[in-house]
Formats: C-alpha cells, sequence, structure tokens
C-alpha cells in the first residue's frame, strides 16, 4: 500500500496538540524538503498519536455515564486529557504501525 498524503489531498483537517494547531501537510512537507529523517519521523508520530487520540475519545462516547461521576464539564476535561496521554504513550511504546508504515513509505523520497 502507497502512502502518499501530498498528492491529490487538498484538505487536510488541521488538528490541536498541546494547545498548538499543527498542519501536518505542511509539517511533513518541510521535512521532506529538508531531507529530515528525524523530523519526518517526530511528525509520523504525532499523526499517530492524534489518531489514537481521536479514536480514544470516540471509544469513550460510547460508554455510558458513571452515575458516581456524574456528567459534568470537569470529568469531561479530565477524561479527555487522560485519554490524549494514554494515546501519546500508545503510539510512542505500543505503536500501531501507522506511524511506522508513514515513515517507511515517506522516508524514500528523502
Amino acid at each position: 500500500m502507497e502512502v502518499n498524503p501530498l498528492n491529490g489531498i487538498t484538505n487536510i483537517p488541521q488538528i490541536s496538540s498541546q494547545n498548538n494547531t499543527i498542519d501536518f501537510k505542511k509539517a511533513i512537507q518541510n521535512a521532506l524538503n529538508e531531507k529530515n529523517k528525524e523530523k519526518l519521523k517526530k511528525e509520523c508520530k504525532e499523526l499517530e498519536s492524534q489518531f489514537v487520540g481521536i479514536m480514544l475519545n470516540e471509544m469513550k462516547k460510547t460508554i455510558p455515564k458513571d452515575p458516581i461521576t456524574g456528567d459534568d464539564f470537569a470529568t469531561d476535561v479530565f477524561t479527555s486529557m487522560l485519554y490524549d496521554k494514554y494515546a501519546e504513550a500508545i503510539s510512542e511504546k505500543e505503536s500501531l504501525g501507522l506511524a511506522d508504515t508513514m515513515y517507511k513509505q515517506l522516508s524514500k523520497n528523502i
């Protein structure tokens, strides 16, 4: 399977990470232009982390609300932040393979 997000894609959504908005298409293109494999690997891992975070937050929506903790803003903020940290840990330690696959395919261009 060929992974090349730079050809034919005109609208890549921006994903928020650590209070900064990152345009992954631009970040990946910059890494390729600079021929910087470390930067490319970092951006691929960041994209995988964001993907896992979105996946976990969507999965969380299927779980019924806990009657003990209730349905309040603080609980939602806490669990959202917790799931973001889970996503970072999963993509860093227990990679799903998405970042590795993207890196292998895109690093051919460096």
